[in-house]
C-alpha cells in the first residue's frame, strides 16, 4: 500500500522550517535580548567610569637619622720645591728648599697634624684635622690653616703663602708660566685612605693642550705627586689646569718660581680658583711699587711684571667679559674693562694705569669663566748688588661665604683682611681672634669693601653677616702674597633612611 504522505526534499524541508512563525520568533528575541545586554553592559561601564575607585595606601616606614660627625680636614701643600739638587743633577726630582709656617686652629678642641709622603723632611705637605662634636647640640667645629714661607735662596728670592685648602674631586688652578726662566709645579696631595686616580685637562693662549699622560695620573694614598708642568705644556705663558680625581679626593695646588737671568724674580703657591660662572669676584688685589715696577717693565724679560687679569671661557661658545675695579679706599678713583674672549683659549688681560692701592676686581660674563689675577711688586731700594728685589703674587677668585667661617691668617709682613660686602644692605662684620689676640669689629657698607689690619699667626672666627667675599693679603719689601677666606667645609646634616 503506498504512503499518501509525499516526501520533501532537504532543501524544501528547510525552507518549510524557514517559513515558520514560531522559529522566527525564537530568532528575534535572541536578537532583542542581546541587543539590551550589550546597552546594560555599556552603561555599566559608563557609570563605572564616574564612579571614585579605591585606592590603597600606605606610608613606608622611615626613620631620621643624624650620621656620626667626622672630622674637618685640611692639606697644606708643603714647602718650596726645586727641580734637582743644589748643583742641578736629577733634574726630573722634585727636592726641598726649605720648609714652610703652619698656621691652624678649631673653634674647639685640638687640631691633629699629620705628614703626607711627599719630597721630605720640613717640606713635606700636611694635613690638618680637628676633632669631630660628638654633640648633636653643638656647633659645628670650624678648622683653618695656613701657611708661608720666605726664599732667599739663589734663584729663588720673595714670599710665598697658601691656605689649607680641603680635599675636592674637582678644581681649576689659574697661574703660572713654563716659558723660558719660569718653572711651574703641579702638586696633588691625596690624604685619604684609597688611591686617587687623576686626570688633567690644559688650556693655553693656543687652546687646549693635548698631549700624552694627562689621564691615569696614581697618587698613592696619604702621599704628594710632583708634576713639572713644562712635561705636559711646554712654552707655555698662559697656562690654567682643570684637575679631577676618581677614588680619592685630592688638593692640588701650583708653584711658580721666575728666575732672569741671573737675577731670581719671584715665588709663589697657587690654589684653586672659583668654579667657573658668570660672575666672579677677586677682594685684595694689591698695587704696590707701581713706579719702581714700571721702572723694570723696559727691561729684557721683566714684561710679565705687568699686571694681568687670567680668564678662561671653559664652554664652547666665545663670550665677552665686563671687569671693574673698585677701590677700598673711597677717595680713589676705579677703572672699568670691556673684552671679548675666545671660548677655549685663555687670556691675559693686561691692567694698565691703576694707582697704588688695594681693590676688589668684579668679572661678569656672558657665559662660566675662570679667572685669577696676577699682581707684582718692585723693592724700592737696591740690594748690595744693585738690583731691585721682585716678587709676584697670583690672586684666585674668591668663594663666597655665607656661614660662620675661620681664617688663619699666616706669618708674613703687614696682614690685612679684606672684606666684601656684595649685599644690598651694610654688614658689620665681628672678627673674634681664637685663642690670644684682640677681636676686632669691621662695618662694611653694602656693595662695598672694607679693610683692617690682622695679626700674623693668628686665627679668627668671622660672623655677623649672610654673604661675603673675603682675603688676606701679605706687602713687604720686594714681598707680596695672598690668598683667599674659604667657606666651613660641609658638615653632617640628617638623613631619612627607608629600610
Amino acid at each position: 500500500m503506498t504512503d499518501p504522505t509525499p516526501t520533501l526534499e532537504p532543501d524544501t524541508q528547510e525552507a518549510v522550517v524557514a517559513r515558520s512563525p514560531r522559529r522566527g520568533f525564537a530568532v528575534g528575541a535572541r536578537v532583542i535580548t542581546g541587543t539590551v545586554g550589550l546597552a546594560v553592559a555599556a552603561v555599566a561601564i559608563a557609570a563605572a567610569g564616574l564612579l571614585p575607585l579605591p585606592t590603597i595606601a600606605a606610608k613606608p616606614a622611615n626613620v631620621l637619622v643624624t650620621p656620626v660627625p667626622t672630622a674637618q680636614e685640611l692639606v697644606c701643600a708643603g714647602g718650596l720645591l726645586r727641580l734637582g739638587d743644589e748643583t742641578g743633577q736629577d733634574a726630573t726630582t722634585a727636592t726641598s728648599i726649605g720648609s714652610s709656617i703652619v698656621t691652624s686652629a678649631a673653634s674647639s678642641g685640638e687640631v691633629v697634624t699629620d705628614t703626607l709622603d711627599g719630597p721630605g723632611g720640613q717640606a713635606a705637605p700636611r694635613s690638618i684635622r680637628s676633632a669631630p662634636n660628638e654633640s648633636a647640640d653643638a656647633d659645628a667645629v670650624l678648622l683653618a690653616g695656613s701657611q708661608s714661607q720666605v726664599a732667599a735662596s739663589g734663584e729663588f728670592a720673595g714670599l710665598a703663602a697658601a691656605e689649607c685648602a680641603g680635599v675636592s674631586t674637582d678644581s681649576w688652578l689659574a697661574g703660572g708660566a713654563t716659558t723660558v726662566g719660569r718653572t711651574t709645579l703641579l702638586t696633588i696631595s691625596n690624604p685619604s685612605e684609597v688611591v686617587a686616580t687623576v686626570a688633567l685637562a690644559i688650556s693655553s693662549e693656543d687652546g687646549t693642550i693635548d698631549t700624552p699622560g694627562l689621564t691615569g695620573i696614581i697618587v698613592q694614598p696619604h702621599a704628594q705627586r710632583v708634576i713639572p708642568l713644562a712635561g705636559l705644556a711646554p712654552e707655555t705663558e698662559s697656562p690654567v689646569v682643570h684637575v679631577t680625581s676618581q677614588g680619592g679626593q685630592v688638593v692640588a695646588n701650583l708653584q711658580q718660581s721666575t728666575v732672569r737671568g741671573l737675577e731670581a724674580g719671584g715665588v709663589d703657591l697657587i690654589g684653586a680658583t672659583a668654579r667657573p660662572s658668570r660672575e666672579l669676584v677677586i677682594p685684595g688685589v694689591v698695587i704696590r711699587n707701581s713706579a719702581s715696577v714700571g721702572g723694570r717693565l723696559g727691561e729684557s724679560g721683566f714684561a710679565d711684571l705687568t699686571t694681568v687679569l687670567r680668564v678662561l671661557v671653559p664652554g664652547s661658545d666665545d663670550t665677552s667679559v665686563t671687569v671693574g675695579l673698585v677701590s677700598d679706599d673711597p677717595d680713589t678713583a676705579g677703572a672699568s674693562f670691556t673684552y671679548d674672549l675666545v671660548a677655549g683659549v685663555v687670556s691675559d688681560l693686561p691692567i694698565e694705569e691703576v694707582v697704588d692701592g688695594s681693590y676688589t676686581v668684579t668679572i661678569k660674563a656672558g657665559a662660566p669663566v675662570v679667572a685669577a689675577m696676577r699682581v707684582s711688586t718692585v723693592a724700592v731700594r737696591a740690594s748690595l748688588a744693585g738690583t731691585q728685589a721682585s716678587d709676584f703674587a697670583w690672586l684666585s677668585a674668591a668663594t663666597k661665604v655665607s656661614s660662620d667661617t675661620l681664617v688663619a691668617v699666616a706669618d708674613g709682613p703687614s696682614p690685612v683682611l679684606h672684606v666684601n660686602n656684595p649685599t644690598a644692605e651694610p654688614i658689620t662684620v665681628t672678627i673674634a681672634a681664637q685663642g690670644a689676640g684682640t677681636d676686632l669689629s669691621l662695618e662694611v657698607p653694602a656693595r662695598s669693601t672694607a679693610v683692617t689690619p690682622v695679626v700674623a699667626r693668628t686665627t679668627y672666627r668671622l660672623s655677623g653677616f649672610t654673604s661675603i667675599y673675603a682675603s688676606v693679603t701679605f706687602v713687604g719689601e720686594g714681598q707680596l702674597a695672598g690668598y683667599g677666606v674659604q667657606p666651613p667645609a660641609v658638615t653632617s646634616s640628617e638623613i631619612t633612611v627607608y629600610p
